[in-house]
Order: C-alpha cells, then structure tokens, then sequence
C-alpha cells in the first residue's frame, strides 16, 4: 500500500500493482511530516472504512528500493517471535564513533557523548569503545499497537536486525541515485 500526496506518483504505484486506496492529505504531507502521523492516517483509514486492523505493519520506504525479500521475511519473523517487541528495525554499524564526535559551545568544543567508564572516551583508541549502530531506515516493522496505542513507530522495545554496509542502500542525492543504479546492474559498487 502507498501513502502519497501526489496523483502522479499514485498512478505509478497503482500501475506497478500498489494499493492506493487514498490520497494523503496536505497537511501531513510536507518535509516536516513525520512518519507516525501519517501511518496513523493510513491505519484509521484501514479501519474505518476496510474495518481492518493489521497485526504489523512493514513500512518500506522509497529512498531503499533494493531490499531482498528474505530481509523482509526475516524481520517478520522475528518481530512475530518476540511478541514483548514493539518494533523491529534494521541498522548498520555506524562508520564512525560519536565517541570522538563535537558540539560547538561558542569558540570551544564541548564532547557529544561521555562514556561512563572512561574520563576521556575521545581520547581512548576507537577499537576499545563500545560498536554503535545507525538505524538505516531500510525497513522498519512495527505493531498496530504501537502505532496506534502508544503513539509512537517503535515504542520502547525495538528489536535489532543488523545489516552489512555493503547491503545498504539508501538514495538521498543524484550521487547515490547513480552509485544504487551501478550496484544494481553490476552487483558491485
């Protein structure tokens, strides 16, 4: 199923064998829209006019187009195993550490994270700080209940998938529009 605000991009959703059983109203359909509002739409639409309540809910978003089907299957899986999960989402081990990362607190820089073992965790060889894991958006499975009930994607229990960064695709620019095109026809980057 599609959520869009935009008839064009309905009508290829509907060609390429999507539902688009309505159209997203404008109000939640801006850059500052956030993903719980409009699955809440999506979901009280579902329910007042299908009277269908869905278990879970896979959001799959467009800026990941190559996603195999086992991930999603997998991901099903395993929300559906862990019944105390509220949401399940995929993540990659962050390239770099927030542990050496900065705030500007005027002309001085002031540490994003501490560490609750070490003084100084910038200083300390990255090989010995903890791994950190950058949600990729790449899929995000969540509950009715969580969307709905607790007014939130994934609630407080969010169940890991862990992806490798060369499986992650994720198109936010031209540039990785043509670097996504090139993996696709060459399996290779």
């Amino acid at each position: 199923m599609v959520s869009t605000d935009s008839e064009e991009i309905a009508e290829i959703a509907r060609q390429s064998g999507a539902e688009v059983p309505f159209i997203r109203p404008s109000e939640i359909a801006g850059d500052f829209s956030t993903d719980l509002e409009v699955f809440q739409h999506a979901l009280s639409w579902l329910d007042k006019y299908e009277g269908y309540r869905p278990e879970i809910i896979v959001h799959l978003r467009p800026t990941s187009p190559i996603r195999p089907f086992a991930l999603i299957d997998e991901g099903i899986v395993r929300l559906c195993g862990h019944p105390e999960a509220d949401a399940l989402r995929t993540v990659v081990r962050a390239p770099q550490t927030p542990y050496k990362m900065w705030r500007l607190n005027g002309d001085f820089l002031e540490p994003l994270l501490m560490h609750p073992t070490y003084q100084e965790p910038y200083n300390m060889p990255r090989q010995l700080l903890p791994n950190i894991y950058w949600q990729n958006a790449y899929l995000d499975i969540t509950r009715w209940t969580t969307v709905m009930l607790k007014n939130s994607m994934t609630g407080g229990r969010i169940l890991s998938l862990v992806m490798s960064p060369e499986e992650n695709v994720d198109i936010d620019s031209e540039y990785d529009l043509k670097k996504a095109a090139a993996k696709e026809l060459t399996g290779t980057e």
